[in-house]
């Protein structure tokens, strides 16, 4: 059976140091000839992390991007999700989980 979305990465880790500039970009791609749109996105905690979804066009196919940036300011390890709420019957919702590890800086 086909994958009805491609999701690159599944997981994001966010690690590095305090102060440096921590991000990583996630690529939904759908799979089908239905129409798919994201209408939501949500983190579970949110506490530590900020995104962004942006659509883009891939060979003339709609697609997105979801930008996912580090907002810890001190050292510490963290766990959340991010929810994509699609319009979609087949695929209701999309959890990509983030974790991060954030350490002094130097």
């Amino acid at each position: 059976m086909e994958p009805y979305i491609s999701v690159k990465p599944k997981r994001v880790n966010l690690r590095g140091r305090v102060g440096e500039e921590i991000s990583r970009q996630v690529k939904i791609v759908p799979k089908t000839d239905e129409p798919f749109s994201i209408r939501k996105v949500s983190a579970v905690r949110g506490k530590d992390i900020v995104w962004e979804l942006e659509e883009v066009s891939d060979s003339g196919e709609k697609s997105y991007v979801l930008h996912i940036k580090n907002s810890r300011k001190k050292p510490g390890r963290y766990y959340d999700s991010i929810h994509l709420e699609t319009e979609s019957e087949r695929l209701k919702r999309i959890t990509i989980p983030v974790s991060g590890i954030i350490q002094p800086a130097q």
